[in-house]
């Protein structure tokens, strides 16, 4: 007999628990349902929650909040995983309760198939000791990044906007326009009131120092990239990118050349790249649909990326493998300290990677000459959907060497194109 799971539910909404609990049933769950805190206070005292596996609770309730719930838990059980369900108005709250060392949050309305891959993933982890870490206080940090663009998407979702694409059409649609009129680069606006204060001709023009002048042109050339950006998964998501279908020795092809031009930042933490050996008859036997500057982009950031977070002197590897209707592109870094994370990217975090402007870490990379900006992965993540395909990130574990060795995979999966044009 498979083993139950038991899930405490604490949610005042009648109709709203029996639909966690319908999307919940394929874990094989058993669960214990309250309507407040007050009862949970009563099972604390009396029973204790050993019996509990996770508790998903509501940040409203009735007769209490879900900041108390969660601090009085916390003092009986410092390990079973707690998930709160919030509603888009309650960003103070959220960053509350993340502070009293909460596993992961949902933000209404909740998607079932989110919901229990959530529950799914910190079932499977509820014998850890989850104790607050350097690694929760960033998790705290990214969660206020995250509110705006979450509060967005849930607005267009309770109106009935449920098209992703439509989503995103309106989220860099606005952001770029916000950015191209100069939200977000404060610095231009200090250095313009910089040069207000310097010396004029007569005829009222202003004598720029050398040193101002190169500051403005650095900022200014920082946000044009930023805004390139933009345009470029605004022309994914507006359908302005043209594609064709091309054999896959020519996109292997490319790939080589992209590693080759690679060399200078191969040298910044002396990385070596090892690619896949495969036969050019299978790879002229395959046609996949592609256009060749985007694809090139998603390549090359996620080459950048695995030089930056993997180990010094470690070797990077892309590996291309053929299936009967797919091919597949893993790009594998081995985990440097730069993430300070232990083995590998946190679970919970392995889906966030690819939204607009989360980070990982808030270092800078200016010998990789990257934006840094958190939106390099969401292009990898728009262009490749546009060619019908999907992008995973996922931790590994590489047990080939002497030790066993935690790593990191970006993995693109791509359709096979059935002609050729």
């Amino acid at each position: 007999m498979i083993a139950q799971n038991k899930i405490l539910i604490v949610e005042d909404d009648p109709t709203t628990s029996l639909l966690y609990q319908g999307a919940l049933r394929s874990i094989c769950s058993e669960f214990v349902v309250f309507s407040g805190i007050k009862p949970v206070f009563h099972l604390l005292q009396k029973e204790g929650i050993e019996h509990i596996d996770l508790i998903l609770t509501d940040l409203n309730l009735p007769d209490g909040t879900g900041v108390e719930l969660v601090r009085e838990i916390r003092k009986k059980n410092s390990q079973i995983p707690i998930l709160v369900i919030t509603s888009e108005s309650d960003a103070v709250s959220i960053i509350d309760v993340m502070k009293e060392n909460v596993q992961d949050y949902l933000i209404k309305p909740v998607l079932p198939k989110e919901l229990a891959k959530k529950v799914e993933y910190h079932l499977s982890k509820r014998s850890l000791d989850y104790k607050t870490s350097i690694l929760e206080k960033e998790k705290i940090i990214s969660l206020e990044k995250l509110l705006d663009w979450y509060s967005f998407k849930n607005r267009s979702l309770e109106r009935g906007e449920f098209n992703a694409q439509e989503l995103h059409k309106n989220l860099f649609h606005v952001l770029r326009a916000s950015l191209s009129q100069g939200a977000g680069f404060g610095i231009l606006v200090q250095i313009i009131d910089i040069i207000k204060g310097m010396k004029q001709t007569e005829d009222g023009d202003y004598i720029l120092e050398k040193d101002v002048l190169s500051i403005l042109e650095d900022n200014a050339n920082y946000s044009k990239k930023v805004l390139n950006t933009f345009a470029e998964i605004e022309n994914i998501i507006f359908g302005r990118v043209e594609e064709e279908v091309v054999p896959l020795s020519i996109v292997w092809t490319e790939i080589i050349s992209i590693v080759g031009e690679l060399e200078s930042q191969l040298k910044i933490k002396h990385h070596s790249i090892q690619m896949t050996d495969v036969s050019q008859y299978q790879m002229d036997s395959v046609a996949i649909q592609w256009n060749r500057d985007y694809f090139r982009k998603s390549v090359r950031e996620l080459l950048i990326n695995a030089m930056k977070f993997s180990l010094d002197s470690s070797t990077i590897l892309v590996l291309l493998q053929l299936k009967s209707d797919s091919i597949s592109l893993s790009i594998i870094n081995s985990v440097g300290s730069d993430l300070k994370m232990g083995e590998g990217i946190p679970n919970e975090y392995l889906d966030l990677v690819f939204e607009p402007f989360f980070r990982l870490t808030k270092n800078l990379y200016e010998r990789y000459e990257t934006l840094d900006f958190g939106i390099g992965l969401s292009l990898v993540k728009e262009t490749i959907q546009k060619f019908g395909g999907s992008v995973l990130v996922s931790n590994i574990l590489d047990h080939l060497g002497e030790t066993v060795e935690p790593k990191v995979e970006f993995k693109i999966t791509l359709p096979h194109s059935p002609s050729l044009k």
